[in-house]
């Protein structure tokens, strides 16, 4: 405890009188003499964490009294950082309790009398006048502030603003007073206003609980005001208060998520009639859907239809993914299998169009191979598309239209029209990115290349790194004769004979180069931290080249087949899951790879599998050492295989 309760009390404390009690000096000077006591009471280490909150809570009080003399000082993150060290406060009080109350209870059933017992009845009667006196504080501090920020609020909306913790309540109170006078065309219907007014309360204090309320009541005013005017919003909130809290907590707790909301406002209807929770339709119901949508003589105006129509679907298992009604390797897989369909769609269509034109290329056809996370099966919300466009025949082969091309320049437009139409820019922004870096040659080679030049490529000059990419390819078009043949290739090199010295002198080179120069950003990126998913990766990849075990596209697959062959650690089947789901998770919720918000853990921890952020924290920790052992394992496996 820091504050020195001997300053001048009239210059703190203006609004204090007889009728209102002590002031949030006098509050706070008692709050930290209790509290001085509890600190030496016995059995006091068992709420250290309490402990902890009261001194947060009181260092902010103490700010917020030494601003209380030049208001204009004053900024809103103090008083919302206030308000959250109360509420936090509040919560390590019930967990405290819930800790002390057992053994207290024991006493008083006279079931036990030892000091344990003693101490914990103790402590209870003590957090009680504590927890009243921090409340008080609170109560008697948001009251001052209120009076001397916003001395002409009298509005009840505007009031409630304020002491919800708003950083412009003012400005948020006239959008409130803009929604409830039928500004937005989605509220002129009187029965939307009343729905309105019966909601507001519930809306406030739904809104008071983010770390932004402010930012988050834009986001829902923005949709708002672009809904279309026969949409009903309020009325379903009103007959469904867990959709509201649905809704908010897209707004407050997966900003990127409900950015398809603000762009495509229309989408609501999926959130209030739960088709945004349906499952993703199958393979050949996708097929039917984007081959309608693209058709029709304006080529950029299908390809916007079905992008939007994926953007769509991602929504809907973004949110299937937020409020854990899935799990998070299934969503990973089906966003993996919507861009295949989308692929396929793209990529027919531009072939026929091709064909109208060129004509087709006698005995050739063209093979998509998706590599990476997209070859994987296990697409997140920010993966990129890995992709070598490759076809059969002969190179020096002509098309037989009307303007005929040369192989390698017919698939080389293909692929460039291909990539084009799967990045097609919505409201969103590009539907995806297409990385097509891993073909021969790389951005020097040409688009797309014979699946004869891509054998011999990787059987002459590729480096380790790109067999490597190669553990992870699959190819995802094409008949079933030219997978079958390019997957044979690919199994091929695969399962060549290698020096294990050089293999593994490559694989400790290349994961030094990547941490040299692409490091974590933080403790929570997942993928390049040590101990991350790329160590794992690399731990796999090592033993598919080296030993030829565990040889296919799905991490996962080849995890067990290497467990089965006795290569790696069982533990290394469970980390891989961990890993992955928060990878998923937290590249939706909060991408910057630093420590979450708290108000988001617990949607993370839930997302992830976990009851709480503890236990998700403890399970990180656990997979990120038993990676880092495989790996260590795994090098030196092969020092005492070639010893």
């Amino acid at each position: 405890m820091r504050h020195d309760p001997s300053i001048a009390a009239a210059i703190l404390d203006p609004r204090q009188d007889a009728d209102r009690g002590p002031g949030p000096v006098q509050l706070l000077a008692e709050l930290e003499r209790r509290c001085l006591n509890l600190k030496v009471s016995p059995g006091g280490e068992q709420i250290d964490a309490l402990l902890v909150r009261i001194d947060e809570f009181a260092v902010l009080a103490s700010d917020l009294i030494d601003a209380l003399a030049n208001p204009a000082a004053i900024e809103p993150a103090l008083r919302r950082n206030f308000d959250i060290a109360h509420a936090r406060l509040e919560s390590a009080f019930a967990a405290a309790e819930q800790v002390l109350n057992p053994l207290s209870r024991m006493l008083l059933t006279g079931k036990g009398f030892d000091d344990a017992a003693c101490a914990a009845a103790e402590l209870m009667a003590t957090l009680t006048p504590i927890r009243h006196d921090s409340l008080r504080l609170h109560v008697s501090l948001s009251r001052g502030l209120r009076a001397l920020l916003y001395p002409g609020a009298c509005d009840a909306v505007e009031l409630r603003l304020i002491d919800a913790g708003f950083a412009d309540p003012m400005r948020a109170a006239r959008r409130l007073r803009e929604w409830r006078e039928g500004g937005p065309a989605a509220l002129r219907r009187e029965s939307e206003r009343r729905a309105l007014e019966a909601v507001m309360p519930g809306l406030i204090d739904a809104l008071e609980r983010f770390e932004d309320p402010d930012a988050t009541l834009a986001a829902l005013d923005e949709i708002v005001c672009r809904l279309p005017g026969d949409v009903e919003l309020f009325a379903p909130f009103e007959a469904r208060p867990s959709l509201m809290a649905s809704l908010l907590g897209l707004l407050g707790h997966a900003p990127s998520l409900s950015r398809h909301l603000i762009a495509q406002p229309a989408l609501i209807r999926r959130l209030i009639d739960s088709s945004a929770y349906a499952p993703l339709p199958p393979p050949g119901d996708l097929d039917a859907e984007f081959r309608t949508l693209l058709s029709g003589e304006e080529r950029a105006a299908g390809q916007l239809r079905a992008a939007q129509a994926i953007d769509a679907y991602r929504f809907g298992l973004g949110l299937q993914l937020v409020e854990a009604t899935a799990d998070a390797l299934d969503v990973a897989m089906s966003c993996c299998d919507l861009a295949e369909a989308g692929l396929r769609a793209m990529a027919d269509d531009v072939l026929a169009r091709m064909r109208e034109v060129h004509g087709e290329v006698p005995g050739a056809e063209l093979v998509i191979l998706a590599l990476g996370r997209f070859g994987g099966r296990s697409l997140t919300s920010q993966s990129d598309l890995d992709i070598i466009y490759l076809f059969t025949g002969d190179c020096r082969a002509q098309s037989d239209g009307r303007k005929p091309l040369d192989a390698n320049e017919y698939f080389s437009r293909v692929a460039q029209q291909i990539t084009t139409a799967m990045s097609t820019v919505t409201t969103m922004g590009p539907l995806y990115e297409v990385d097509t870096r891993l073909r021969p040659w790389g951005a020097k080679g040409l688009l797309a290349c014979s699946v004869e030049t891509f054998d011999r490529y990787h059987e002459e000059n590729a480096w380790t790194w790109e067999h490597m990419a190669l553990t992870r390819a699959r190819p995802v078009y094409g008949s079933d004769g030219a997978r079958k043949a390019v997957k044979a290739i690919v199994n091929q090199r695969l399962r060549s004979p290698r020096d294990h010295a050089a293999l593994l002198a490559d694989a400790v080179k290349m994961r030094a180069d990547i941490a040299r120069h692409k490091p974590a950003r933080g403790p929570f990126d997942v993928k390049l931290v040590r101990g991350g998913l790329v160590d794992l990766e690399f731990a796999v990849h090592v033993n598919q080249l080296g030993r030829h075990a565990g040889i296919h596209p799905r991490l996962r697959t080849a995890i067990r087949s290497q467990v089965s062959a006795g290569l790696i650690d069982p533990m290394m089947i469970e980390a891989h899951q961990i890993l992955s789901r928060m990878l998923i998770v937290l590249r939706l919720l909060s991408p910057h790879s630093q420590d979450p918000a708290p108000e988001q853990r617990a949607a993370i921890a839930q997302a992830c599998g976990f009851q709480h952020w503890d236990a998700l924290q403890a399970a990180y920790g656990q997979a990120r050492v038993v990676v880092q052992e495989s790996w260590a394992a795994a090098m030196a496996g092969y020092g005492d295989r070639d010893g």
